[in-house]
């Protein structure tokens, strides 16, 4: 099943790799990303699509929220992805 994750982080050297990492080693696949910048410099949004079969998204949010550069994490409610996995 796919979901979307969107990350709120600081923009400091190795946050990107530091929590795809995490995502990755956790046995989730990123199958989608998409960036933008805040309004303030210093905080960058990921909005992520990530597959896994039979794994805990709520765990892998509160993984996430432990890494030191991660402001928010928040899981969508994604209906276009459970649209697809339904197909």
């Amino acid at each position: 099943m796919k979901r979307m994750i969107e990350l709120r982080l600081a923009r400091a050297e190795g946050a990107i790799v530091r929590t795809l990492g995490l995502i990755e080693r956790r046995g989730f696949t990123v199958t989608a990303i998409t960036t933008r910048g805040e309004a303030n410099s210093e905080t960058l949004v990921l909005r992520l699509e990530v597959a896994s079969e039979g794994r805990s998204y709520d765990v892998l949010i509160r993984q996430i929220l432990r890494l030191f550069d991660v402001r928010s994490a928040l899981l969508l409610e994604s209906q276009a992805a459970d649209a697809r996995a339904a197909c």
